[in-house]
C-alpha cells in the first residue's frame, strides 16, 4: 500500500532562525526515499488549520518579539484545533523557540508573563534580570530508554542505532517539565532544558520538544524516521508498520563526529 504524509510548517515567516527549516528539507527527503509521499504546507499568520488535515506540525525557533507576535494568532485561529489533533496523537516538533512556545508560559528577565500555545506541560523562565546566563554549546543526550527501544524495533531490516542525539543549543531561556512530561534524553554534554536538570528536550504523547538546533534532523536520521513512523503508524493505524533501512552513511558519520569530538570520557 502507498504511504503518504502531510507536514505542516507553523509559521515560517516568524519562527525561521537558526536554520531549522532543514529539519522539514530532511523529513521530506527521507520519506521520498522510504516512497511515502511527503506534501508540506505553510500555516502562517491568519491562517486557519484544517482539523484532521496533518500528520506531523514542525515549529522553529525565533527571536522573541517573533515568539510573542504568533501567541494571539495561535489563540484565535489554531488552539482547538492543533490541541485537539496532539492530544489525538498527532506528531509535533518544537525546536528552541518552537519549544518554548510550547508549554503554559514564559516569564520574560523582566518578570513579565506570555502566555504559552499549551500544547504541552512546560514553563520556560528566563533567568532574570541580574544573571544573563545562556545555554550555549555543542549538546549530546542519550536518549529515553522507551524511545531508543521503539526506534531499535522500527525498521524492516536491522540497522545499527546511535543510542545518542546530537546537536547545538543557544538559549537563555530555562525550561522546566511538568507532570505527565517525559525528558526526550538524558545530558551527556551541554545543558539542555536549563543550567542544572541534566535532561533535554520534552516527550508527551506524539509531541516533542528540543533545544537542539544544528539542524537537529540531518545529524540524528534515527530520530528524523522516528517522528515519520510515528505519524504512519497514527495515520494508517497498523502497530506492525516498518520502515525501509536507509543506509544513513554521511549521516551517521556527522553524528559519530560529534560525539567524539565534543564528547567526555
Amino acid at each position: 500500500m502507498p504511504y503518504a504524509l502531510t507536514l505542516t510548517h507553523l509559521y515560517p515567516d516568524h519562527l525561521n532562525l537558526y536554520g531549522d527549516t532543514g529539519n522539514l528539507i530532511v523529513l521530506k527527503r527521507r520519506c521520498q526515499w522510504m516512497g511515502i509521499d511527503c506534501m508540506v504546507q505553510p500555516l502562517t499568520m491568519g491562517d486557519r488549520p484544517t482539523p484532521g488535515h496533518t500528520d506531523l506540525y514542525f515549529m522553529g525557533g525565533g527571536q522573541d518579539n517573533d515568539q510573542v507576535a504568533v501567541v494571539d494568532d495561535f489563540h484565535q485561529l489554531k488552539a482547538d484545533t492543533i490541541q485537539a489533533d496532539t492530544e489525538a496523537g498527532v506528531v509535533f516538533l518544537g525546536v528552541c523557540g518552537g519549544y518554548q512556545l510550547m508549554g503554559h508560559t514564559f516569564l520574560m528577565g523582566n518578570g513579565e508573563e506570555t502566555p504559552g500555545l499549551g500544547i504541552i506541560n512546560v514553563r520556560t523562565k528566563a533567568p532574570g534580570t541580574e544573571v544573563k546566563q545562556r545555554c550555549i554549546g555543542n549538546l549530546i543526550g542519550e536518549l529515553s530508554a522507551d524511545i531508543y527501544t521503539e526506534i531499535t524495533a522500527m525498521y524492516a531490516s536491522p540497522k545499527p542505532v546511535p543510542r545518542t542525539i546530537v546537536g547545538f543549543e543557544n538559549h537563555s531561556g530555562q525550561t522546566y517539565l511538568g507532570q505527565g512530561v517525559a525528558p526526550l534524553a538524558k545530558t551527556r554534554v551541554g545543558f539542555g532544558n536549563n543550567a542544572t536538570a541534566e535532561d533535554e528536550g520534552a516527550r508527551y504523547r506524539n509531541v516533542f520538544g528540543s533545544y537542539m538546533h544544528g539542524s537537529l534532523l540531518p545529524k540524528n536520521p534515527h530520530f528524523a524516521d522516528y517522528l515519520i513512523w510515528l505519524a504512519l503508524r497514527r495515520k494508517y493505524q497498523d502497530d506492525t508498520l516498518r520502515l525501509p533501512a536507509l543506509g544513513d552513511r554521511e549521516e551517521l558519520e556527522a553524528h559519530h563526529y560529534a560525539v567524539q569530538r565534543y564528547g567526555r570520557g
